[in-house]
């Protein structure tokens, strides 16, 4: 954990693996709680289908269902009991504190994914904090990036320009901040292996991005925010 410092990036093992595996039910109920809701017939949502291939073979037939599963997930999945379980668990902020030797307070909780159907909504080069302005996002110091399957080169993990920035890189486009590849040119990349139980902590200034993945991951991620 010391290397935060200097990388702007570090992992630590903090959770139980079998416990964050199975928070992955939390999103497998959800997908059937919002496909239930659906006038389309619930068998349709591929329900007998593994939750790492389930929403891309929904969209080999219903590619708007796919779409709106996925963002049900990253809008309002993170509130199941077992999720919410790891996101609250005091040993996120507690590490989140020593590491940024910030005192912090305040939290934004989501279920971010890797889906291969969906390529367009992978994240390209980019900070959690795009406008240090101190409001809204600008509050983030730490993020906490949990896969809830093993992640890393392949497996829909993150890629990460290694170096603690002392402000965001990323510039204004159509529909939001993205930061441009020249701006990483010096910079070192590192793909982490992140196994299931693993936290990475990033930096609120460390450019990052969502490497392709052939079965969908889900990770839980945590924004926290100065005290």
């Amino acid at each position: 954990m010391t290397d935060y410092a200097e990388q702007g990036f570090a992992a630590a093992p903090l959770f139980d693996r079998d416990l964050v595996l199975a928070a992955q039910a939390d999103i497998a109920e959800h997908i059937d709680r919002v496909s239930r809701a659906l006038y389309l017939p619930f068998e349709h949502s591929c329900p007998d289908a593994p939750l790492g291939e389930r929403i891309d073979r929904i969209f080999a037939h219903e590619r708007s269902v796919a779409n709106l599963l996925r963002v049900a997930i990253c809008t309002d999945a993170h509130r199941g009991p077992r999720l919410q379980a790891i996101a609250n668990d005091p040993r996120l902020i507690e590490t989140a504190e020593e590491i940024s030797s910030r005192a912090l307070s305040g939290k934004i909780v989501r279920v971010r994914a890797s889906i291969a159907c969906f390529p367009e909504h992978r994240h390209a080069w980019h900070s959690d904090v795009a406008r240090d302005d101190g409001t809204g996002c600008g509050k983030v110091v730490v993020t906490a990036w949990i896969p809830l399957t093993d992640a890393g080169p392949g497996s829909g993990g993150l890629e990460i320009a290694a170096g603690r920035q002392p402000a965001p890189l990323g510039e204004q486009v159509a529909d939001g901040f993205e930061i441009p590849e020249w701006r990483l040119a010096n910079l070192p990349r590192v793909q982490p292996l992140c196994p299931a139980g693993t936290a990475l902590f990033l930096d609120r200034f460390t450019p990052h991005r969502t490497l392709p993945a052939r079965r969908t991951r889900f990770a839980l991620v945590v924004w926290m925010k100065a005290a």
